[in-house]
């Protein structure tokens, strides 16, 4: 008789990798990793509390302020624009729909 050593050895292996890299896991997450980790959350907050971000956040808030208000010029343009794209959508639409028509009826 012939040995059958093709089946499930392959499951032993994956398990075997699973546990090797939890450990290793868990050594980085608490090693030297640990401390990484906490020296760059300190610096991205140092970081977002600096001045050009804030400026920069700042700069931000008033565009979006800026773009949705309809008494400034730019508000203004860009809810002229989206109302003129409205208008030519359903303009299209209708002549479309109107093109529909008439070749369905061309073919009856």
């Amino acid at each position: 008789m012939a040995e059958d050593n093709g089946g499930g050895g392959g499951f032993g292996w994956f398990l075997l990798g699973g546990v090797l890299g939890l450990i290793a896991g868990a050594y980085i997450a608490s090693g030297p990793g640990r401390g990484q980790v906490d020296n760059l959350r300190s610096k991205t907050i140092e970081l977002s509390t600096s001045e050009p971000v804030q400026k920069a956040k700042e700069a931000a808030q008033r565009a979006r302020t800026i773009v949705t208000d309809p008494d400034h010029p730019v508000g203004k343009a860009i809810q002229d624009g989206v109302a003129a794209a409205k208008r030519k959508r359903e303009e299209l639409e209708a002549t479309a729909a109107r093109k529909m028509q008439r070749s369905t009826n061309l073919e009856e």
